[in-house]
């Protein structure tokens, strides 16, 4: 009876070996995949810093400005591409992908939002060398006011899209508690698997955008393509699900004393419109742009009207 009882024990967790070997097996085929799905449609040249190289976007002549995309899957320095060579018409733009984002080096684990901001003082310092008008949508706003407060002169104004720290804050413990989980292999990268199919990626741009037509399969696509790309991209989709880069901004946000224009879309369903009115009660100066029927991505969904607000607010 005992020698029956082991080896049933035996060939169970022999089968158990099996279903995770196969398991890993098929992940790194789909890991392997993903980095030859490297996005060539703009010539980008690099900053190589001590963690990795960073891929971005220079164009124009002029003022400096530096445009910071959101965090979210797939995001990167595309998010611009509406209106980045208007914009270059007039200045000199640096468009970045952040690091875990895009073609930039994924770190090893989720960064910070002062880990972000740190990045971005060393950006300046050593590639644009001079003090930016500062471009940031969503948490990519967040990193430039964490910025504005550790190196205030890196910063002559300020366009901030909806910077998600006025309403959310820092992740709270609840948020990150699935991070190590989220980080581990096969179970882990299982569960980044399938948070980054095409289904999951358009569900994220239907949250993210009013009109939901506007988003086309070619979109989904690259987003898809880029929420996978990196070695390390399991640790940014992390870093995400957890809201680890997250950070209160409002201290910021108060001690700004620069020039800055606030966009919001009226229909953002990520960081909803209450947390505009928040903002608009906690400055007695400064700009603020409500655009109707626009969500998350207001440069994207609305790049009109975006253009138009920026370069009035940049002259």
């Amino acid at each position: 009876m005992k020698n029956k009882i082991i080896k049933y024990f035996l060939t169970l967790f022999s089968g158990i070996g099996a279903v995770i070997a196969g398991l890993a097996g098929y992940q790194r085929l789909c890991l392997k995949k993903a980095q030859k799905k490297k996005d060539e449609t703009h010539m980008m040249e690099t900053y190589e810093t001590e963690e990795g190289t960073v891929a971005y976007r220079s164009l124009g002549h002029g003022k400096p400005l530096l445009l910071v995309h959101s965090v979210m899957l797939g995001a990167s320095s595309r998010e611009w591409d509406d209106v980045i060579d208007a914009l270059a018409e007039e200045y000199h733009v640096y468009a970045i992908d952040l690091p875990g984002f895009g073609n930039s080096f994924c770190p090893k684990k989720p960064w910070t939002a002062y880990q972000y901001a740190a990045f971005l003082h060393s950006f300046i310092e050593h590639i644009v060398k001079r003090p930016v008008c500062f471009c940031g949508a969503n948490a990519g706003a967040d990193f430039g006011l964490t910025l504005s407060l550790l190196h205030p002169e890196d910063i002559r104004r300020m366009v901030m899209i909806s910077p998600e720290g006025i309403g959310k804050g820092f992740a709270t413990d609840e948020d990150t508690k699935p991070l190590s989980l989220l980080l581990a292999p096969v179970a882990g990268t299982q569960k980044f698997l399938l948070g980054t199919t095409k289904r999951k990626i358009k569900a994220a741009l239907e949250n993210a955008f009013y009109a939901k037509e506007t988003i086309s399969p070619e979109l989904v696509q690259r987003y898809a393509d880029a929420a996978r790309y990196g070695i390390h991209a399991q640790a940014t989709f992390a870093g995400i699900e957890t809201r680890f880069y997250a950070a209160d901004t409002k201290p910021a946000f108060q001690q700004l004393s620069i020039p800055f224009l606030m966009i919001w879309g009226e229909e953002n369903k990520i960081n909803p419109v209450e947390s505009f009115d928040t903002a608009e009660k906690m400055k007695e100066y400064g700009s603020f742009a409500l655009f109707e029927k626009t969500g998350a991505l207001p440069h994207m969904e609305n790049s009109k009207a975006f253009l138009e607000n920026v370069k009035d607010f940049l002259k």
